[in-house]
């Protein structure tokens, strides 16, 4: 296991250059093409990269093969890279599955290596944001561009083969140590706030506002989720989330008129994902890759439907907004449902076994 150490730092560093690409693609196909066009390839860039996931997790956790899923994502990646310079659309496509079994796989390998510490997962996410981020700020720029990220691309897939991939395997936990009620709350609470700090909401109500605001938002938020699994594990994740969600709603909410104070609200917002991660797993310790989708995947997926919807549905939302409401609300309760039967399956099979 010792040499697997290095994993999250590999497998943050490819999730960083991920989602550069994807931002790098999104931001320049917007400046390329109809405002109907980019917000077309944005919506189906967010079904397949975040809304993939959770179907990604379950075949993950079926077939139990990190290494062929793992470098079929990278293996998309690449190709997504050379077919931009042919058919930019279709490539932002394949990124979006690439970028799901990133995420999902890279998840799942720092929870088999993590050795119950938040650190590794916070090592993981932390690159995601900051990538989209410049990769979004650098979309003014030739796509040659792309082959820059390529080339570290390569260079960190050979890092991963040298290293290997661990065995994919089910942690064993004993009933005594299952979250309790006051836990699930706060587990709650995590996933609402990371659905808060969805990063297109924050490009469209705060960011545009300041200069390089965007670039700000994701570094700070890089810098949360990196110190922020560095600190769960020093003083336990219950005191930290205590002090950081409250602090953080009181900085977003002075961050109004302030893009310093949003930065550092952001970066307590975002500290959390690594908690949230592991909790997930947590709680369903027989389905890692199923854990890393919730967490990374769904909740934004789900932030994506009233934000994606309301300007260019406007007019049905406005002719039955309790519709739209209910739509919403079924579509959050069914995932809650199966969130439970699959939770509830961990179970039996922790106590069968």
């Amino acid at each position: 296991m010792k040499k697997f150490q290095l994993l999250p730092l590999f497998w943050g560093l490819l999730h960083g250059l991920n989602d550069w690409i994807a931002g790098y693609m999104l931001a320049y196909y917007t400046m390329h093409a109809q405002a109907e066009q980019s917000f077309m390839i944005l919506i189906v860039y967010s079904i397949l990269a975040f809304g993939g996931q959770l179907p990604l997790g379950l075949w993950v956790d079926n077939n139990r093969n990190l290494k062929f899923f793992g470098l079929s994502s990278i293996c998309l990646l690449v190709i997504s890279i050379l077919l931009f310079f042919i058919n930019p659309f279709l490539a932002i496509i394949i990124t979006g599955i690439a970028s799901a079994g990133v995420h999902v796989i890279g998840g799942s390998v720092c929870l088999m290596v993590n050795k119950e510490r938040i650190t590794p997962l916070g090592i993981f996410a932390a690159p995601g944001i900051a990538g989209l981020a410049l990769g979004g700020f650098s979309g003014m720029l030739s796509s040659t561009f792309l082959l820059i990220p390529l080339g570290l691309i390569l260079i960190v897939t050979f890092l991963i083969i040298k290293t290997g991939f661990p065995a994919y395997f089910i942690k064993q936990q004993a009933n005594s140590r299952q979250l309790d009620v006051h836990d699930w709350m706060m587990l709650t609470i995590l996933l609402i706030m990371c659905v808060r700090s969805f990063l297109f909401d924050l490009m469209n109500t705060y960011s545009i506002q300041f200069e390089n605001g965007i670039l700000i938002i994701g570094l700070s938020a890089f810098a949360g989720k990196l110190i922020g699994g560095f600190i769960a594990d020093k003083i336990g994740w219950k005191k930290y989330v205590y002090i950081t969600l409250p602090l953080s709603f009181i900085l977003l909410q002075l961050g109004h008129d302030h893009i310093i104070a949003f930065a550092f609200g952001i970066g307590c917002l975002q500290s959390s994902v690594p908690v949230t991660l592991w909790l997930m797993y947590q709680n369903i310790p027989q389905f890692p890759a199923t854990a890393s989708a919730f967490s990374l995947g769904t909740a934004i997926a789900l932030a994506g439907l009233p934000l994606y919807g309301a300007p260019y549905l406007h007019h049905i939302i406005a002719a039955s907004s309790i519709f739209y409401i209910t739509t919403i609300t079924v579509a959050t309760v069914l995932l809650l449902m199966a969130f439970s039967i699959y939770r509830e399956k961990s179970l039996a099979k922790s106590i069968s076994t």
